[in-house]
């Protein structure tokens, strides 16, 4: 509807300079009316005088200001009206104690006074939106039907955005809909603006007042770690309850119980924070998850748990080598070992028996007695793989208490032992009735035997089984064929051990033509165990040991055995990888596989996705070159997934498809500290007018002002200092005073 009002403007309003000077006239012109009319005796023909003076003056100094009648044209229009609803992930959490999400109690507000904002759009152009890191247009049926995922409330951010359209004119009122939370990057704001004129009107999406917290609020890990080195973990507790107590924290790998440290609670600051030590013994990522216990009163369990990662890597492998005697066979196992820079080594040989008959005394002989206590008791841990080579145990003080330590390293440290064969190793050293023999892939006689029963003194020419056509281990060349034609290339052994069969879960990779294990591997509890049954493997060392750089067969064998033993992901058939460690729900989360077999793919590798529940669903790969593929999944659980991936049709029985894990969890901001914040809602409604109402009130309190709005379209403008009213009136005034000052006698 167009309408127009007049009004009276000035087109010269004067300054204070201006000013300035209209106040001294008008008193040079008041000093001069009255000294003109001392010789009248009566104050009301003098009051006249000065009257007509004074009016003649403002008349003229009125027309000196060029007034004017200005008529503004304008059109009402529909005031604009904003409902903001909090997009943030803390919308997720119980908006009260036994009841729903803070979401739930936003969409039920809208849901029931559907009626309230339904006339809104009859006196308001209504406008939808969600906020949290940012502003963001929605509608009301996305409103009602997406779930919050925002990893930050910046509530600074947001007022200063609401604040900018009012100043525009985009923007008339609002209403919040929250539950108060702020952790953005803004500073705080304290929603009073006297300045501005937009009203705000808040809703807390609450039903009920906030009860203590108990959170995890940081922990402090290092995200890249060495297998075998141990690191410190800072993990910070904090409460809104009462403080001056201790908690306990459980930290966890993976689904199993690690540790567990009681945390003070200061009574002041309410927080306190513990430290664990974790020995990574696997490499690849190791996901943790710190605990604390939910209170009574509490609703907030989300906050209450946190994973993190870390990714392990080797810096050298520790191998501890004690060989029985020197030979050829130990002599270029050592060199082997010594030319891997990725190899730490420590070696013993035993240059004699302590039977034997010498003529010298003990200090001429030894250079260092054999450190049995120190090498099999507190410094056992500190290696990767332990390697007894044609060793026999019993002359060197060596007893059961020590090799159990060794079995328990490897049933429970994680650590991997390797015996190689000779005439002082398996059944021929007598180890069928010592707790090695509990972790080895090969069964042995609890009865010692001669030389004659244990050794097999033919040559033999082993050859690959079933699962060593497969197995990473014997994998030198990429391509299967040729893989397999080098391995039957290989010289003969010179003789090997003999035993009573193989081990439950033990993996045969190399037999003789009969069938009889040359080599077997097998997992043991959390470590690994290999026996290789011969003492000659040597002679492969000439095979292929001269073309370039290209290195022998021999060396790229005990390698490839030695990564095995510390599961480095390269000897995977295929490597995994995510673009990051840590999602939010719902955040996609995009997986890359690549084949390492040398050879363009024929088939997608066969790819699983396990949930935290246990639950493992088929990826469906796209190819994106000869040997990568990828997949983008949406993870909504919060927990631990885990990507596995193998080759179809191949890999070795005994061994885990590659994979690697993440983690899926609330954005830290929007668990971390005060989740909502009433009393803030309330501020911000108080400081621009509005009102403050929880999400079960209705919303009939709301203070809205449905007025229309004026917009100016035009306007005219008509000057009036050259209209024959003015000039007439200043005449008529001067011949006023005229006449009446020659009535009364005056000059």
């Amino acid at each position: 509807m167009e309408s127009a009002v007049s009004s009276l403007v000035f087109l010269d309003p004067p300054g204070l300079k201006e000013a300035a000077i209209f106040a001294v006239f008008l008193a040079i012109v008041i000093y001069g009316s009255v000294r003109s009319s001392r010789s009248i005796e009566s104050l009301r023909k003098k009051a006249v005088i000065l009257s007509l003076h004074v009016l003649a003056f403002m008349v003229i100094c009125f027309l000196l200001l060029n007034p004017a009648v200005r008529v503004d044209s304008y059109k009402e229009e529909k005031r604009r009206l904003a409902v903001l609803v909090d997009g943030s992930w803390s919308m997720n959490l119980p908006g009260g104690e036994g009841e729903g999400t803070r979401i739930d109690a936003a969409r039920n507000f809208l849901k029931d006074n559907s009626g309230f904002f339904s006339g809104l759009d009859d006196d308001f152009v209504v406008e939808y939106y969600t906020f949290g890191s940012g502003l963001t247009p929605s509608s009301r049926d996305s409103v009602m039907s997406e779930a919050p995922h925002d990893g930050s409330t910046d509530f600074g951010r947001l007022l200063k955005e609401l604040r900018g359209k009012n100043s525009r004119g985009e923007l008339d009122e609002a209403i919040i809909i929250s539950d108060g939370g702020r952790n953005g990057d803004t500073a705080d704001e304290d929603g009073e603006d006297e300045k501005s004129g937009l009203r705000i009107n808040t809703v807390g999406a609450l039903t009920g007042d906030a009860s203590p917290d108990l959170w995890i609020d940081g922990i402090k890990s290092s995200e890249v770690s060495f297998l075998r080195y141990p690191y410190s973990v800072r993990v910070n507790v904090r409460t809104t309850g009462k403080g001056g107590m201790s908690i306990p924290v459980s930290l966890y790998d993976g689904d199993k119980l690690a540790a567990i440290k009681e945390v003070a609670i200061d009574g002041s600051s309410k927080a306190g924070s513990v430290e664990f030590e974790i020995n990574p013994l696997t490499l690849g990522r190791r996901i943790y998850t710190a605990v604390v216990p939910v209170m009574a009163d509490e609703t907030i369990t989300e906050n209450n748990q946190k994973s993190f990662y870390t990714d392990v890597i080797i810096n050298k492998i520790r191998i501890l080598h004690v060989a029985g005697s020197p030979s050829w066979d130990v002599r270029f196992l050592r060199k082997a070992l010594k030319r891997n820079p990725n190899v730490d080594l420590v070696s013993f040989f035993i240059l004699r028996d302590p039977t034997d008959l010498v003529f010298a005394t003990e200090n001429e002989l030894s250079l260092i007695p054999f450190p049995v206590n120190e090498i099999f008791g507190s410094e056992l841990g500190t290696f990767d793989i332990v390697i007894f080579q044609n060793f026999n145990f019993q002359p060197y003080g060596i007893f059961g208490f020590h090799l159990r330590s060794i079995r328990d390293y490897v049933l429970n440290e994680g650590g991997a032992f390797l015996m190689i064969g000779g005439n002082k190793s398996f059944d021929s050293g007598n180890y069928g009735a010592t707790p090695i023999s509990e972790i080895l892939p090969v069964e042995l006689d609890y009865i010692p035997r001669g030389l004659t029963e244990t050794i097999n003194d033919r040559n033999v020419h082993p050859k690959l089984t079933m699962a060593g056509k497969n197995h990473p281990i014997m994998r030198i060349f990429p391509d299967k064929r040729r893989n397999e034609e080098e391995w039957n290339a290989m010289p003969e052994l010179e003789g090997f051990n003999m035993v009573h069969g193989l081990s439950p879960d033990a993996v045969p990779l190399l037999a003789s033509p009969d069938g009889e294990p040359i080599l077997a591997v097998a997992k043991v509890g959390t470590g690994k165990a290999a026996t290789f049954l011969s003492d000659s493997s040597w002679k492969w060392n000439f095979v292929r040991g001269s073309e370039g750089d290209v290195s022998p067969m021999y060396e790229k064998f005990w390698n490839r055995l030695f990564l095995w033993f510390v599961n480095d992901p390269d000897l995977n058939d295929v490597r995994v990888e995510t673009d990051k460690a840590v999602y939010a729900p719902g955040e996609k989360a995009e997986i890359r596989l690549w084949e390492l077999g040398g050879e363009e793919a024929a088939e997608s590798p066969h790819a699983m996705l396990v949930r935290p529940d246990g639950e493992a669903e088929r990826l469906t790969l796209e190819r994106r070159g000869d040997s990568m593929f990828t997949a983008e999944i949406e993870p909504g659980e919060t927990g631990i997934y885990r990507v596995t991936a193998a080759e179809d049709g191949g890999g070795a029985a005994d061994e885990e498809p590659g994979g690697i894990s993440f983690i899926v969890e609330p954005p830290a901001k929007e668990v971390r500290g005060p989740t909502s914040d009433e009393g803030y809602l309330k501020s911000i409604a108080s400081g621009s007018g509005g009102v403050y109402v929880r999400a079960g009130d209705g919303a009939g309190r709301l203070r809205i002002d449905d007025s229309r709005k004026k917009t100016v379209t035009g306007y005219e403008t008509k000057e009036l200092w050259d209209s024959p009213f003015f000039l007439l009136l200043i005449l008529g005034l001067l011949f006023s005073e005229w006449s009446l000052r020659r009535r009364w006698g005056l000059k």
